[in-house]
């Protein structure tokens, strides 16, 4: 007598389970998708602090200023920050006179001495690297410059300064413009985030952009300033 051999339904359940583990993890990114694409503006209070005043033969670009950022959203924040700097951020300066007008600028030739080390590894994430602001807590962030030393001033007096802010994540596809608005996010993609832990990848892949603009900052000039070597010669004014 023969005996039949019966195959085991061993392995048709383990395939089963791994195929219901790859759906419900799908199911949670769709869903973390649909979530992020509901979700709001970030609300960041940023307070600027720097130098009252500047001496005429001082660049006021290198100037120190910081913004002392306010997490004012009820779920944290995640930034990218390396040597105390926030990454991926561009920090854009607005100058205007006592009587509320922007002043213009006159583009002129500027010449930049030194070497910028370099690290073969600047693109990789380290969990060094996030940084997470809880709703109500402050950090202060030393901005990369001071406002463009092609900015006219044209004569001593009190100018007012504010700064705004656009964040985006890394790797982001979006970014919220100033008026809340989302926008394509690009030139984002290149970080590499293979060596982060899975709970902070997860904390970036699901954080937003910020776009916030500071308080004003008075500084007091003795004197008219002029970009070196703008005087007398062809210039392009914007507003």
């Amino acid at each position: 007598m023969t005996r039949k051999h019966v195959p085991t339904a061993r392995p048709q359940l383990a395939a089963l389970a791994l195929v219901a583990v790859s759906l419900i993890t799908f199911g949670n990114m769709q869903v973390a998708a649909a979530k992020r694409l509901t979700r709001k503006v970030p609300k960041v209070e940023i307070h600027l602090t720097g130098p009252h005043t500047v001496s005429p033969s001082a660049s006021l670009e290198s100037q120190v200023f910081h913004a002392l950022l306010t997490n004012r959203s009820t779920e944290p924040l995640v930034f990218f920050v390396r040597n105390g700097y926030l990454m991926n951020a561009n920090w854009s300066w607005t100058v205007k006179n006592d009587q509320g007008t922007p002043m213009g600028m006159e583009f002129a030739e500027h010449l930049y001495c030194g070497t910028i080390p370099y690290d073969p590894n600047w693109a990789q994430l380290h969990d060094r690297d996030v940084f997470v602001l809880g709703p109500g807590e402050s950090h202060d962030f030393a901005t990369p410059g001071g406002p463009s030393d092609d900015y006219v001033f044209p004569s001593a007096g009190v100018y007012h300064l504010y700064v705004s802010l656009t964040y985006v994540p890394p790797k982001a596809s979006q970014r919220f413009d100033a008026h809340g608005r989302r926008r394509s996010a690009n030139g984002y993609e290149h970080w590499d985030t293979g060596d982060l832990s899975l709970s902070n990848l997860e904390a970036l892949q699901n954080s937003l952009s910020i776009q916030a603009t500071s308080d004003i900052w008075s500084l007091t000039l003795p004197s008219s300033r002029h970009p070196a070597g703008g005087k007398g010669l062809a210039t392009s004014m914007i507003r």
